[in-house]
């Protein structure tokens, strides 16, 4: 009886270290068709943003295992960095939250200080502006459009099923719910 507990637990424990994580990769795509292909021109060793100015960064990136960095200075469409994917829009980088044939990724516009026009004899004003947070769509062909429920149902229409089924939700549910059904449309059409 002990052998066999014995052998059931070993089974067991031997299962579980069999697993492992999904492969993951640093790289460096110069154009929409190299990410779309999954063919990155660089394959760098480490990859990182060094920020330079308040609302700048620059790609820097390890070629090998020496430790030399050199930053990137030429045109650039996105980049992975082992744990997300990134594309460069309007000079900042926004991560992808969803990626198949439909694309979703967060925009994130950081604040900046501006000063207003006064009236004559006064002093300008000095102000912050809003950080503003927006999601964006990427579609098969590389066209960005904002992330709404009618985008949504134009994306999804080649899913006659899933339409419908997002359809019968409410609008609150629609809107709520945009990205949720892209990830349905990404996996029920996954590229074979």
């Amino acid at each position: 009886m002990k052998l066999s507990v014995f052998l059931l637990f070993s089974f067991i424990c031997y299962q579980s270290f069999a697993q492992s994580d999904t492969i993951k990769r640093n790289a460096v795509f110069k154009s929409f068709e190299e990410f779309k292909t999954n063919t990155p021109s660089i394959h760098p060793v480490n990859i990182f943003l060094e920020q330079t100015a308040e609302d700048k960064y620059s790609l820097m990136y390890q070629t090998d295992s020496t430790g030399n960095t050199e930053k990137y200075k030429g045109q650039i469409w996105g980049f992975a960095d082992s744990n997300d994917v990134y594309i460069k829009y309007q000079g900042h980088y926004a991560r992808f939250m969803a990626i198949g044939s439909i694309c979703v990724f967060k925009y994130f516009q950081e604040s900046k200080t501006q000063w207003s026009v006064s009236a004559p004899g006064f002093a300008p004003v000095r102000y912050k502006t809003k950080e503003a947070e927006r999601s964006f769509i990427l579609d098969k062909e590389g066209n960005i459009t904002t992330l709404k429920a009618s985008a949504v149902k134009k994306l999804i229409a080649d899913d006659p099923e899933l339409l419908a089924e997002y359809n019968q939700e409410p609008a609150y549910n629609q809107d709520r719910d945009k990205l949720t059904y892209i990830r349905k449309y990404n996996d029920r059409n996954k590229k074979q």
